[in-house]
């Protein structure tokens, strides 16, 4: 439910941003509040900084494809065959459910694209790079419960905490969550001036990675071999995760001197 909410927040946000007309009978309050948190819409490189986020959305989709895929078949490969269980009660009904629910919301927008439905505007719908993005999360997701809920599933036992791992878990979070960090700072494209800061993309690229490599470590857990190297990798999981805070800061900091004309923020 979570990523579904980021990828349709992130959605709203970019489909705004990337200058969609909005009817003026409708919606006008909400394009002129955005209009006020982002400056930069006037910017002359504006548009070609949206179209350069675009692109990389839908390369990085294909990029978490590909890595779940490799995740999946690494742990199928290493697991000893007697860790390679079929799930039974509430965690196999559990994993029924979560796929289900989204099943439901990942149909409830495929099947306007397969019937040719109109944007609200009339016009047709695009399928943009964030939009793709909140598909293929959707889509990892779905196959890790639908794994889980019908076949035989990587099963271990962690050294330290002595509770039971799925691994299919983390390999869906670990590119999920880097994806869904570069989809949220995707989504941000304020800047101060005509021109975009030169790390404009590096910056992304840096915190998405700090994101995923926390998951992946995690994923790392129940593989190590003592407990210094298990107390290891949880420190450098956490010092990955922790540079959300500086980044939420150095945002909130930020979000005064974003604002124009009428906007306010609480």
């Amino acid at each position: 439910w979570n990523q579904t909410a980021v990828a349709e927040a992130s959605a709203a946000a970019l489909e705004i941003a990337e200058g969609d007309q909005v009817p003026s009978n409708e919606n006008t309050y909400t394009s002129s509040l955005i209009a006020g948190l982002r400056p930069s819409i006037h910017s002359s490189t504006h548009h070609a900084a949206v179209t350069t986020i675009d692109i990389h959305m839908r390369g990085f989709a294909l990029w978490v494809i590909c890595v779940y895929i490799a995740l999946v078949m690494a742990v199928y490969a290493v697991v000893p065959e007697e860790n390679i269980v079929r799930l039974s009660g509430i965690e196999q009904r559990g994993a029924v459910m979560a796929m289900s629910l989204i099943a439901v919301s990942f149909l409830s927008r495929i099947v306007p694209l397969v019937n040719g439905a109109p944007h609200q505007n009339h016009q047709s719908t695009k399928l943009s790079g964030i939009f793709i993005g909140g598909l293929t999360v959707q889509l990892v997701a779905f196959c890790t419960d639908f794994i889980m809920a019908n076949f035989p599933v990587p099963v271990v036992i962690d050294p330290v905490l002595g509770s039971r791992v799925h691994l299919l878990r983390w390999c869906e979070w670990a590119p999920c969550a880097t994806f869904m960090t570069f989809m949220m700072e995707g989504a941000d494209l304020y800047w101060e001036g005509d021109m975009p800061p030169t790390d404009f993309m590096r910056t992304k690229y840096i915190h998405s990675a700090t994101q995923g490599g926390a998951v992946f470590l995690g994923l790392m857990f129940p593989f190590c071999s003592s407990q210094k190297t298990w107390a290891a990798a949880m420190f450098a999981a956490c010092c990955f995760y922790l540079t959300n805070f500086p980044r939420i800061w150095n945002r909130m900091k930020a979000i005064p001197s974003s604002l124009s004309g009428s906007a306010t923020v609480e």
